[in-house]
């Protein structure tokens, strides 16, 4: 299926049945399939797993972070962990997406969009799998823009861009007890579709690993405890982004 049959299926069922899809033909599970296919989302829970824990280990060894209110950032430095450990996944070759580090709409930090052929893919965390995230205005920068540019491929590459759909990888907001790949309803708080919990047992995750028949390298770094290496990194990115 082709972009833009994709785009011409949920208009179709946008306009005809209310917005609702049925299982056996739903333009949004065949993206999000195509974008992220299920070969590769073993990766996902050991990805997840290192970055809370990297966070945890960097607020017991810092002291300014080892204290009430320091223990408050602990969502954040999560978000900074998960952004870092897929980079780390892409960059190993474990995952076919074009990484990028884009502002804020407010230049008050930025975050990672990871580019597939149809999709731009962002991590987010909510207090339920079911829920798409707030609305942010660096999400709103996803819609289209009125600006045109001088030379014709210019202008080709930007409407490419903004052909492509927004797919948001969903995890726990405070615990690791979920993980889900979601394509966001443009208006409501709710997902027009999702995947099952990719983490059945929370407990479990560093078990998951890729088929072995698959040509995805063994995800790298640790599942418990991380190592001094991955905090400095932590620690480095924290720096670079303030």
């Amino acid at each position: 299926m082709t972009f833009f049959q994709f785009c011409y299926v949920l208009l179709k069922y946008a306009l005809f049945n209310g917005g609702d899809m049925p299982e056996a033909d739903n333009p949004a599970q065949a993206l999000i399939d195509h974008e992220f296919p299920t070969r590769l989302r073993p990766l996902i829970g050991p990805a997840l797993k290192r970055a809370y824990g990297a966070a945890d280990s960097l607020i017991v060894r810092t002291e300014f972070l080892d204290n009430p209110s320091g223990r408050y950032q602990r969502g954040d430095l999560i978000c900074k962990a998960a952004e870092h450990e897929f980079k780390k996944l892409i960059e190993a070759g474990s995952l076919p997406f074009e990484p990028s580090w884009e502002n804020y709409a407010s230049p008050t930090g930025k975050h990672l969009v990871m580019r597939g052929r149809y999709s731009r893919i962002t991590i987010n965390q909510v207090e339920k799998p079911d829920l798409a995230p707030r609305r942010a205005v660096f999400r709103d920068n996803f819609g289209a823009t009125n600006a045109s540019y001088l030379f014709p491929e210019w202008n080709k590459s930007l409407k490419d861009e903004q052909n492509r759909k927004h797919i948001i990888l969903l995890h726990g907001h405070r615990e690791l007890t979920f993980a889900t790949l979601g394509l966001p309803h443009p208006k409501r708080a709710k997902l027009i579709w999702g995947t099952p919990n990719l983490l059945p047992k929370a407990s479990d995750v560093e078990d998951e690993k890729p088929d072995a028949a698959t040509s995805v390298p063994p995800e790298e770094g640790p599942t418990h405890s991380p190592d001094p290496e991955a905090i400095e990194n932590l620690l480095k990115l924290i720096r670079d982004q303030t």
